[in-house]
């Protein structure tokens, strides 16, 4: 005889109240909670190094950065992210303390784990995100960058850069680096 197991579906808020005071962060998708693993040391160098880079240009302006700690609501599919880095630019983008709706950049560093859900899943869901511009996904095995972009039709196309000399524009913040930023001591 087949045992079955009840998964527990948890609402949104039910989610945000454990969140508030778990040791573990975790995503939120429909109901169904999924614990974040540790990053490795290249991992924590580019999405530092990319922070530090966005953080200190956006400096005096009305957008802000944000590092890992901070989620993404996704409202019409019923999710939580926590993007590696996240960009707000919208005054009126204060429903939380702990979360944005409408950012303009959201940053994933792959880990070997998530890659396949930061390059299907969550490219998916950011793109129902209508503020969204870029959503950029960084390797930390190699020089590998793709910049997901919404255009003026709200149409979406990829630019995917693979040397150290290329020049990645971030449009949403007016900014450029260079590959060579990303991977500086990685």
């Amino acid at each position: 005889m087949a045992l079955h197991a009840v998964i527990p579906v948890l609402s949104e808020q039910d989610y945000l109240d454990l969140e508030a005071h778990s040791q573990v962060r975790h995503e939120y998708v429909e109901g169904h909670i999924f614990a974040m693993s540790g990053t490795t040391k290249a991992h924590n160098q580019i999405a530092g190094n990319l922070y530090m880079l966005i953080r200190s240009h956006i400096r005096g302006t009305r957008c802000r950065a944000y590092i890992a700690e901070v989620k993404t609501r996704i409202p019409r599919k019923q999710i939580y992210y926590y993007p590696d880095i996240m960009v707000g630019c919208d005054p009126t983008d204060h429903q939380s303390e702990y979360y944005l709706e409408r950012p303009c950049l959201l940053v994933e560093v792959l880990s070997e784990s998530t890659k396949h859900i930061d390059k299907r899943e969550k490219l998916l869901a950011y793109q129902t995100l209508g503020r969204v511009q870029e959503y950029v996904i960084v390797s930390q095995i190699e020089p590998l960058v793709e910049v997901h972009r919404r255009d003026e039709q709200g149409q979406w196309y990829v630019d995917t850069y693979n040397t150290m000399e290329e020049k990645i524009y971030f449009r949403c913040i007016d900014l450029p680096v260079t590959m060579q930023d990303i991977y500086e001591d990685v």
